[in-house]
């Protein structure tokens, strides 16, 4: 678990990329398979990737970095509670745009709004579980 430990915080950057292109992909193979092909399609999987991915990338490696030097400080070790948050805040800046994108050429304008508000609240949930593990076995193995 140290390795994988240390991998990720070396790796940072490229897991917040991971946590922006893949449910994009997801987003992107869904509607192929379930909608007719509209070419915005492409245009909002290319802003995704193209911007969303950076911000990931910046976002991950800035909150493991965040966490690291108050786990290292001389307050004490960083709280499990820390990794949370830090975690739900990488989620929902990590799908900031790719859930604005929706908004694109929308036919539904409403149902758009929906798809961003559920979104935002579950890419805050899914980053503050990642946050707590990734947490709890930093606070171990570090």
């Amino acid at each position: 678990m140290k390795k994988l430990c240390d991998l990720y915080i070396k790796r940072a950057g490229l897991v917040g990329v991971f946590h922006c292109a893949l449910p994009s992909f997801g987003w992107f193979v869904s509607m192929l398979l379930f909608v007719p092909f509209r070419g915005v399609y492409l245009v909002r999987l290319a802003l995704c990737l193209a911007v969303g991915c950076p911000i990931g990338a910046y976002l991950n490696r800035y909150s493991v970095e965040m966490w690291l030097l108050k786990h290292h400080s001389d307050s004490g070790p960083a709280r499990i509670s820390d990794g949370t948050l830090n975690g739900a805040a990488v989620g929902i800046g990590t799908a900031l745009l790719p859930a604005l994108t929706s908004l694109i050429n929308s036919n539904h304008l409403e149902m758009a709004k929906t798809f961003i508000i559920v979104s935002y609240i579950a890419s805050a949930l899914v980053g503050g579980i990642i946050g707590t593990m990734v947490a709890t076995v930093g606070r171990k193995y570090l």
